[in-house]
């Protein structure tokens, strides 16, 4: 079962245009829209999407730990 984003704000795996990208998403407090935010300055932030236009894979979830 693919997640929503009802979770809230976060880094995603995401499936836009058929191709595979990990962005940062905001949730609009109003209406049905996320901004999808890369943070490499290199590449172009993607405001006020529709959900619709978007497949999330996956939430990224960073763990660290002490490697001995």
């Amino acid at each position: 079962m693919a997640p929503t984003l009802a979770s809230g704000d976060g880094i995603y795996v995401l499936r836009i245009d058929g191709a595979l990208v990990v962005k940062r998403v905001a949730l609009h407090p109003m209406g049905r829209k996320v901004t999808v935010q890369s943070d490499n300055p290199a590449y172009a932030d993607w405001p006020d999407m529709a959900l619709a236009d978007i497949d999330p894979i996956g939430r990224v979830i960073w763990s660290g730990r002490r490697v001995s």
